[in-house]
């Protein structure tokens, strides 16, 4: 358990690094806070022991770990207040004329990543009460399979497939006792999650080319709910100094791809209606990149709900970016109908 104290000086080192992206020491806290250096230290030693911050190779200052952040964010977060230019851009934003349901959000998006100098990512509604009933392959030739999905208001779709390899009737009966144990009741907005997670690892052990389909059942689910994705500031994240090495740039650069973006939506956003979902680091399970946080929230229209996102580096002014995630997020409720 942190004293006041202690919570104090975390709060000035996690927003101070916020600011200048350089190592925070004693002394430049004791000019802001009413306590000596040497107080300062202690209490410094003390946030390290718990693994709130961290000393960096080079220099003497502190900058907050992921634990700090998280604390930062779940405990000691002030609310932020708008600027008059802040302001002021979200209520042209509001004052635009609406053209079309893509143009608003992409205008919406690009807004919210001037604010705060980030990604920001809004996924068009999509009706939420749309479940699959019963998703059944069908084996028509030895190379050749029908996919058939049926959903609960009685819609059907169905989609022939060309396979490069050979299978049997087998094959497809276990396909189908898999597809019938994972499917059933499944929103078909997430459903491409559970392709790609437990359906294909049981695939993996019960069929030969398994993969074939995987590629086939997804195919037929995203031209059936792909989402629209509208990008602001797509290569914010490459200007950021956290993302320094050739391996990062690539990681981020293949995130930018649409269906990256939304498969990594579906799997980080786990809010209810309204609340805002922060990841940090490594909770966003990135192969390569445990620099970037995601700050996300859903928004509701007669069409069904949307998600509105911003990515950003972990040191990214998370008070500021919920506070312009809300904004947007109302101006979508009252404006998308």
């Amino acid at each position: 358990m942190l004293i006041e104290r202690q919570v104090l000086i975390l709060q000035s080192i996690v927003e101070n690094f916020i600011t200048t992206n350089q190592p925070v020491g004693s002394k430049q806290l004791a000019q802001n806070i009413d306590f000596s250096p040497a107080t300062i230290r202690n209490d410094m030693s003390k946030l390290e022991k718990e693994g709130l911050i961290k000393k960096t190779h080079i220099s003497s200052g502190r900058v907050p770990s992921e634990k700090g952040y998280r604390y930062y964010v779940d405990c000691i977060k002030k609310d932020y207040e708008l600027t008059s230019s802040e302001s002021e851009k979200l209520k042209e934003l509001m004052s635009d004329k609406y053209v079309s349901e893509d143009n608003y959000l992409e205008k919406s998006a690009i807004v919210l990543s001037d604010l705060t100098d980030c990604t920001a990512v809004i996924l068009a509604p999509t009706k939420t009460d749309r479940r699959i009933n019963k998703v059944e392959v069908i084996l028509l030739s030895s190379r050749s399979i029908l996919v058939i999905l049926v959903t609960n208001i009685g819609e059907v779709f169905q989609q022939n497939y060309k396979l490069d390899a050979d299978f049997s009737e087998e094959d497809i009966v276990e396909v189908n006792k898999l597809l019938q144990t994972y499917f059933y009741d499944v929103d078909m907005a997430t459903a491409h999650v559970i392709i790609h997670g437990e359906l294909e690892k049981y695939l993996k052990t019960k069929v030969n080319n398994y993969d074939m389909i995987v590629v086939a059942l997804n195919r037929l689910l995203q031209n059936k709910i792909k989402k629209t994705v509208a990008l602001g500031g797509k290569y914010n994240l490459l200007k950021q100094p956290d993302i320094d090495d050739i391996e990062k740039l690539k990681e981020v650069v293949s995130l930018l791809d649409d269906d990256k973006i939304v498969e990594l939506l579906d799997h980080n956003v786990e809010v209810a209606d309204s609340d805002t979902c922060i990841k940090i680091g490594k909770e966003l399970e990135l192969e390569n990149i445990a620099d970037l946080s995601l700050v996300s929230s859903k928004y509701n229209t007669s069409k069904g709900q949307g998600v509105i996102a911003v990515f950003g580096p972990k040191r990214m002014d998370y008070s500021k970016i919920m506070t312009l995630i809300g904004c947007v997020r109302d101006n979508l409720n009252n404006n998308l109908k």
